[in-house]
């Protein structure tokens, strides 16, 4: 299919035109767009792939990889419910007219919702270990985070049975997909309460000693979050026909792409850049700096990483059940002889 469709676009605004409103069809900057944040989230998920794959080095452990995957995994869901909602492709013709499949489940559930959960999620670990001293794991830790993440797909399903019309209508005149004040408004809420939660956990961990680095990065967290979140806001709300227009619609995924690709790096990048070109090195270094700030009895350390060289190929192998990371009550990195188990 050739992009842009032409005669589609003047379509679109010749009928914007009789309804009184301006629209800027699609064009070249759009697929610009798309192909930009295409190529960046591929480079994204190659290095989540090798995340999961390098979970085990302890210094990349202590970032809670498997959360942040999640994270990841959900923000591709967020960025196809982008492009589709905001008006980047076309819709006409195929699946993506389904818009409570995607403007509902793929960009706010599945997506947003899922995104900024997990981040908070993160906080909660960390506070829950190093405030509360209680481990991260049972049906205490369990209980709200299944409460919470129930509620959400609860709004997704009453969203989806209450047709179209009340959530996420498809409207063909303008090859565009509509979203209800009333989903809106319960999108912004949950997001809110979300990131005003993670804030909050972030200030009551913010005497906490740790080696590495974490309330600094939940700070950062939060702020990112914040900007994506106040952008959202303001544009959804007082450009609501935001999709017409081609700088807000363009700024609007740019600024959420941005945001997670920043959150991403900015934890993930130095553990695992270290485990590909300096893993035995940069373990010593972690190792010593934990010695170092007196960490040990918070995370049972012994300085002695020498073989974890030959035996991280033998646990890469070996399967694993989930866990929640960065703080498992009883990991134990014996291949490395680094051990942590938190109390």
């Amino acid at each position: 299919m050739v992009f842009p469709n032409v005669e589609l676009e003047n379509s679109r605004v010749l009928v914007a035109e009789k309804m009184g409103l301006k629209l800027d069809p699609r064009n070249k900057s759009d697929l610009a767009v798309v192909v930009l944040v295409s190529t960046i989230y591929s480079i994204d998920l190659i290095s989540a792939v090798f995340v999961v794959l390098f979970r085990k080095y302890p210094p990349l452990r202590s970032k809670c990889p498997l959360t942040m995957v999640a994270m990841f995994t959900a923000s591709i869901f967020w960025l196809v419910g982008d492009l589709q909602t905001n008006g980047h492709v076309t819709l006409q013709g195929s699946t993506l007219t389904d818009c409570r499949v995607w403007s509902l489940w793929s960009q706010v559930v599945l997506g947003v919702f899922c995104s900024t959960t997990l981040l908070a999620v993160r906080s909660y670990i960390f506070y829950r270990v190093f405030t509360q001293n209680l481990p991260a794991k049972g049906l205490q830790f369990l209980l709200p985070l299944i409460v919470y993440f129930s509620c959400l797909f609860i709004i997704g399903i009453v969203f989806t049975a209450v047709g179209p019309s009340r959530s996420a209508e498809y409207v063909p005149a303008l090859d565009l997909c509509s979203l209800t004040h009333a989903l809106k408004v319960t999108t912004f809420v949950v997001l809110w309460i979300t990131d005003v939660f993670t804030c909050l956990i972030t200030w009551k961990t913010r005497n906490i000693k740790s080696s590495f680095r974490e309330v600094w990065e939940m700070c950062v967290t939060c702020l990112i979050v914040f900007i994506a979140l106040i952008t959202n806001t303001i544009i959804r709300f007082k450009h609501p026909l935001y999709p017409l227009n081609r700088h807000f619609r363009i700024a609007l995924t740019l600024v959420d792409a941005a945001c997670i690709n920043v959150l991403w790096w900015w934890i993930m990048a130095k553990p695992l850049y270290c485990r590909i070109f300096r893993r035995a090195e940069y373990l010593q270094e972690w190792t010593d700096k934990l010695c170092r700030d007196g960490m040990q009895r918070e995370y049972q350390v012994t300085a002695n990483p020498g073989d974890y060289q030959k035996q991280e190929t033998e646990s890469l192998q070996a399967s694993e059940p989930p866990y929640n990371p960065h703080y498992d009550a009883d990991a134990q990195y014996s291949s490395s002889r680094v051990s942590f188990r938190y109390n």
